[in-house]
């Protein structure tokens, strides 16, 4: 289990951490598209902080996937 998995959601089993993984790539890439759908609308604004288009995606990602394993 990589240590970016293990940090989000400690105990999970290898099933699980693959789910997590796959989940992940996913919502990553939409989450990626909006950001850079979002750049090209504002022309080139940058929000959040001033990151980059990859580590907005990842934050948004960071932040919504770990809700798909509670309960």
């Amino acid at each position: 289990m990589s240590d970016q998995t293990e940090r989000l959601l400690p105990k999970l089993s290898e099933r699980e951490a693959l789910d997590f993984r796959l989940i992940f790539a996913v919502v990553f890439v939409a989450f990626l598209l909006e950001a850079i759908g979002r750049r090209l609308l504002l022309r080139g604004a940058r929000t959040e902080g001033g990151k980059s288009v990859i580590a907005e995606a990842r934050a948004a990602a960071c932040r919504c996937v770990p809700f798909a394993f509670m309960g």
